[in-house]
């Protein structure tokens, strides 16, 4: 007989995890979708339980979010899907159809249509088979709708000139852009000052650009005409949601082709609990004083820090803002002895208790471990798993 077999309606009610035979993860990656996101303040999960317990119109629903959005956005109105990416994608098809029922219809074929979106240079990988590819990473979603890329600039920087020539070519259709730029980058508000004198809305990709909480409304006061915000990352919503907020033509639109309703967006439906939980993470996170927030997450990565620095073979940094210019502060713990980060993220998976945390976006001996949303005692733990590695206990 498997566990499976055996498996009662108590036991998982008691513990979900212990009961289906799923580790527990001390999460110094913070919010990685790979590790379920970020957790879930109590008064968003009392919201979700809360709205359980009836049924509701969703498109009644949706526009009261919306106006909850616009409150903490400046954004005209706004919708919930189901993350960022999809918001993205439903954003895109907003953008590429309009309020024209038959075009959406047709999507993602998007023959006669403008299609052509502006974007800075995506990486490139080599598959197995020794063929380079193009990594669009989040991006992937725009391109789902039906969008075409027109890359510029050299990976995360592109200039002026580069953005005007683009519009030489028939066909573009939007602007994308990431919500965090390296130092030397034309600004945003030159991008949509470009785009808009062309007649083509921006979309900017603020996944992972809470905090700061000014990112809430910033690229809206700027000019944006669709933000989408990851739910489950800085908001600390759910993680299957997001939130997309911009121009009331544009949602309109998403709201056309989006569940309840048939369309390239049903797939991005998220339920009632969700949409509730989302809207009170959303109140919850905008109205915390940003000075404490970020008082604790220093304290905790400075723990963090004490409780590694001085291991045999190893050394330790704290950085801020991060590699991308964001605030978030996190411990940077290089392996002097051979050891490589991808081994030393495995020790830490595969160990007791189980750890998870990433690499450096450049050094292959350094693993990052951003400790803002755990306990103390959590952080103990990780200092003490450690030793074990590093110390042999």
């Amino acid at each position: 007989m498997t566990q499976f077999e055996s498996l009662t309606l108590d036991q998982l009610a008691a513990d979900p995890y212990a009961a289906l035979g799923v580790r527990r993860f001390i999460n110094a990656t913070c919010h990685h979708t790979m590790y379920g996101g970020t957790l879930l303040p109590d008064v968003s999960l009392r919201a979700m339980q809360a709205a359980a317990d009836s049924s509701v119109d969703m498109l009644e629903l949706q526009r009261a979010a919306g106006g909850v959005i616009s409150r903490y956005t400046h954004a005209e109105d706004g919708f919930i899907v189901s993350g960022c990416a999809a918001a993205m994608m439903v954003g895109t098809a907003a953008i590429l159809t309009g309020l024209d029922p038959a075009k959406m219809e047709r999507l993602p074929d998007t023959t006669g249509m403008k299609n052509l979106c502006v974007a800075k240079r995506f990486a490139r990988r080599i598959s197995p088979a020794g063929e380079e590819y193009v990594d669009h990473g989040y991006a992937m979603a725009v391109q789902t709708a039906g969008m075409k890329f027109v890359e510029i600039g050299d990976g995360d920087i592109a200039t002026p000139d580069e953005y005007v020539r683009a519009f030489e070519q028939d066909g573009i259709a939007m602007v994308y852009w990431v919500g965090y730029a390296p130092a030397g980058d034309i600004p945003l508000e030159q991008v949509i000052e470009i785009a808009h004198a062309h007649d083509v809305p921006v979309m900017v990709d603020a996944s992972n650009a809470l905090p700061p909480k000014e990112n809430l409304h910033r690229f809206t006061d700027i000019g944006a005409d669709l933000v989408c915000f990851s739910g489950g990352k800085g908001l600390q919503g759910p993680q299957g949601a997001g939130i997309l907020a911009g121009r009331a033509d544009l949602i309109e639109s998403v709201a056309m082709q989006s569940a309840p309703e048939h369309g390239i967006g049903r797939i991005c439906k998220v339920s009632k609990e969700e949409v509730v939980a989302q809207v009170a993470s959303l109140m919850w996170w905008a109205e915390q004083d940003e000075e404490d927030r970020m008082t604790e997450h220093h304290r905790r990565t400075a723990m963090m820090a004490d409780l590694v620095r001085d291991l045999p073979g190893t050394s330790v940094e704290t950085v801020f803002p991060d590699y991308h210019q964001r605030p978030y502060p996190t411990v940077h713990l290089t392996a002097k002895n051979g050891t490589s980060s991808r081994e030393l993220l495995k020790l830490l998976h595969d160990g007791e208790p189980a750890i998870a945390a990433m690499s450096h976006h450049s050094d292959p001996n350094t693993i990052r471990l951003d400790v803002r949303l755990l306990e103390d005692s959590e952080i103990e733990q990780i200092g003490g798993r450690m030793r074990e590695i590093f110390a042999g206990g």
